[in-house]
């Protein structure tokens, strides 16, 4: 009895063993450069997690990759860019967390969603190239990106998850898209370099203390006819940072400034001019 359950551990072992080797079986490393073969169709979860020993990827034609798997790259500390093929369309979760030495980032004409903690604690990255417009960003996605100075919301994104931005220390301005129907709760939350933002017409509901840690900033433009509200009877700004309130300037549109000097978070601005 012992033995037929030793032999079935040990089974399950060489089977767990096999499917790690699997993750990464195949790709090897040239010159300090990951080679992904031709045919591959899927990087799967974990596979080259923890991994030091290349500085970029380089898919062999024919290139097939369609999916990453969730954390496949995650603290790959040597992995400085990151080219995705036209074929991609499906990141994982974390797939590039904590990857501290990645620059640069091009993705696919195929990708829409940007998932949770996708570039989480890429704390050098600079540049991120989008093919195709995101529709999604979700929660902490770029969160710890202190080097990101800038990025591209598009035409077409719909919603910015909680700390998507969170402590981009380099990011000086933010300007949202008229596609914008959700913005989360602390989205660009620490974001110190941040001078000014503008915020859709359509923003009829945010989330809680969007802007909070952002001492810097100067100005809010803030699209919307009528005065959003904040989820949970929230504000812009914790209850430690009613400077802000001074020292920021709202911008409204024509005629909607009274409406504002009343409104719940709102009416805490002490300069609320209107006009474009």
């Amino acid at each position: 009895m012992k033995c037929n359950t030793l032999s079935v551990l040990l089974a399950a072992v060489c089977g767990l063993l096999s499917f790690l080797d699997a993750s990464a079986a195949g790709f090897e490393v040239e010159d300090s450069v990951l080679v992904i073969p031709a045919g591959t169709a899927t990087i799967r979860d974990h596979a080259f997690e923890g991994r030091d020993d290349f500085h970029s990827v380089r898919f062999v034609a024919p290139v097939a990759l369609k999916s990453i798997g969730d954390y496949a790259f995650l603290g790959c500390s040597n992995l400085r860019q990151i080219d995705l093929p036209g074929g991609v369309s499906k990141l994982g979760q974390g797939c590039f967390r904590e990857c501290e030495s990645l620059v640069s980032v091009s993705l696919s004409q195929g990708i829409s969603v940007i998932p949770r903690y996708c570039f989480a604690w890429c704390g050098k990255l600079k540049k991120v190239r989008l093919a195709r417009q995101p529709a999604d960003i979700m929660a902490h996605a770029f969160a710890y990106c202190f080097e990101l100075e800038a990025f591209d919301f598009g035409t077409r994104l719909s919603h910015i998850g909680s700390n998507a931005f969170s402590f981009c220390t380099s990011l000086a301005q933010v300007s949202l898209p008229s596609s914008i129907k959700e913005l989360e709760s602390y989205a660009f939350s620490e974001c110190v370099s941040l001078t000014s933002a503008t915020l859709p017409a359509n923003s009829n509901l945010l989330g809680e203390l969007i802007f909070s840690g952002c001492r810097n900033l100067k100005t809010i433009t803030i699209l919307s006819p009528v005065p959003p509200k904040f989820d949970c009877n929230s504000t812009l700004f914790e209850d430690n940072e009613a400077a802000m309130y001074e020292q920021c300037c709202l911008k409204v549109a024509p005629g909607c400034r009274e409406r504002y000097l009343t409104a719940p978070g709102w009416s805490l601005f002490k300069k609320i001019n209107a006009g474009r």
